[in-house]
């Protein structure tokens, strides 16, 4: 047999015994570091919001993510509040983000904005400036995909 074809077929038999280990334990590390990101906030979210809602008109959600490339896990609250203007007797929105890096109890982001007004009363996301909804969600959607 010749030698280059004796060389290729341990390259490939070595890559046939090596590769489906080193990709195996690569996905179970990422599942059981999304896992325990998604318990994490889980546990984070129920301590301070319950269910999601309260007597006071505000509805809270979340979403998480572990993001493999930066190695984090995120933790994004969403809040709605609905209240009555006691003067103008008209129903009134509060909408709230906050991303989080959970591990380093670190924010990345607000976002605030009245149903009333087309532009935020907050939007940022670290030193990116934002002046709609669907500029905050660009800059979150890095975070939260990746």
């Amino acid at each position: 047999m010749n030698k280059n074809y004796m060389g290729i077929i341990i390259i490939i038999i070595c890559s046939f015994f090596l590769l489906p280990h080193n990709t195996y334990s690569s996905s179970k590390e990422d599942y059981e570091l999304q896992e325990k990101c998604g318990k994490r906030c889980d546990e984070m979210f129920r301590k301070d919001y319950g269910n999601g809602t309260d007597n006071k008109g505000m509805i809270s959600n979340y979403q998480n993510h572990y993001n493999k490339k930066l190695n984090k896990c995120f933790f994004l609250i969403m809040n709605t509040s609905v209240s009555r203007n006691k003067k103008t007797n008209k129903v009134e929105s509060l909408i709230m983000r906050n991303l989080f890096d959970v591990n380093e109890n670190k924010e990345y982001g607000s976002f605030v904005r009245w149903s009333y007004s087309f532009t935020p009363n907050d939007c940022r996301v670290l030193e990116k400036y934002c002046k709609s909804e669907s500029e905050w969600d660009s800059l979150v959607k890095p975070y939260m995909e990746e």
